[in-house]
């Protein structure tokens, strides 16, 4: 997994240098809700989302490594660092590979936009982009309850830190909370006009993070009661 997840890193960057030797020096670089083209700029600035990639893998390599270190000589702490270590590289290969999908469509939208000389995409962008990361959260909520308490990943907040057993529950119920926001985006978008595609999404997220702590104070304040 460790080989994989950091090779998977690199995907975004080695499809967008191949796209771009077959794409004319000026393209389309963003556009708005409505699909319009309202900027054009240099084809390199396209690396930008790979190195913002390779940016996230680096932390998340020094975030592993830290959390061995911290962990040295504490059996418990050392088995807690394993099992984040697995989710840690699990979300960054989700994550890798969400924005290589995501990096594909834009090369392929920005290049048909440039041969046309178009004024809008031809492609429903905000729909595929919030598709793309309806996915990702299902899969990142589906792992996201197995990491162990700690100072990195996971649902973390003053309620959550307090004990195992506030993280422990309130990580399960994030997860499934994630979960649910991907689905509910994936089974909205796809009926809805393409404009509203990022509204639902943040709106599915915003749900999401709201019940999450307003869980996470519910079983903080159950485990100081018990105390």
């Amino acid at each position: 997994m460790k080989i994989v997840s950091r090779l998977a890193a690199f995907l975004p960057l080695t499809v967008t240098l191949i796209w771009l030797q077959f794409l004319p020096d000026r393209v389309p670089l963003h556009y708005d809700f409505s699909g319009n083209i309202d900027r054009w700029g240099s084809k390199w600035e396209n690396l930008l989302l790979p190195g913002i990639v390779l940016v996230m893998a680096l932390i998340f390599a020094l975030t592993e490594k830290l959390g061995f270190r911290a962990a040295a000589g504490d059996q418990r702490k050392t088995a807690q660092a394993v099992s984040n270590r697995k989710v840690l590289r699990i979300t960054m290969l989700a994550t890798s590979l969400t924005f290589t999908v995501l990096q594909a469509v834009l090369l392929y939208s920005a290049g048909r936009g440039a041969a046309e000389q178009a004024a809008r995409s031809s492609l429903p962008l905000n729909r595929i982009v919030v598709l793309c990361l309806g996915v990702m959260l299902l899969v990142l909520g589906n792992f996201m309850p197995r990491a162990k308490r700690n100072s990195a990943i996971g649902f973390r907040c003053g309620w959550t830190q307090y004990s195992d057993v506030t993280w422990q529950k309130s990580n399960r119920f994030s997860g499934y909370a994630m979960m649910l926001a991907g689905a509910v985006t994936g089974a909205a978008v796809l009926p809805a006009p393409d404009a509203w595609a990022i509204p639902i999404f943040f709106g599915a997220l915003t749900c999401s993070l709201a019940a999450s702590l307003i869980y996470a104070r519910r079983v903080y304040r159950a485990e100081r009661e018990k105390e």
